[in-house]
């Protein structure tokens, strides 16, 4: 995670407000993380390779933002 992806992280808090800014974070970090383990163990690349995060990050923010009091108030069920 380099700096750009701080600034869009204070840019995603900005655009979708306090709480739902989690929401946003933690998709971002789930998909990232499922599709770079997806990439990884199919080979298409290696460990040390370089995965950008902020479109994934973007991709979260965009459904945060459609979606994302829908996902805190089922998320918040579970509880």
């Amino acid at each position: 995670m380099g700096m750009g992806d701080v600034k869009l992280a204070a840019l995603m808090g900005a655009a979708t407000g306090f709480p739902a800014v989690f929401v946003a974070l933690l998709l971002g970090i789930v998909l990232g993380g499922l599709t770079a383990a997806f990439l990884v163990l199919f080979g298409i690349r290696k460990r040390k390779d370089f995965i950008p995060f902020g479109p994934f990050l973007s991709l979260a923010t965009m459904a945060t933002l459609v979606w994302g009091d829908d996902i805190l108030r089922w998320y918040a069920a579970m509880f």
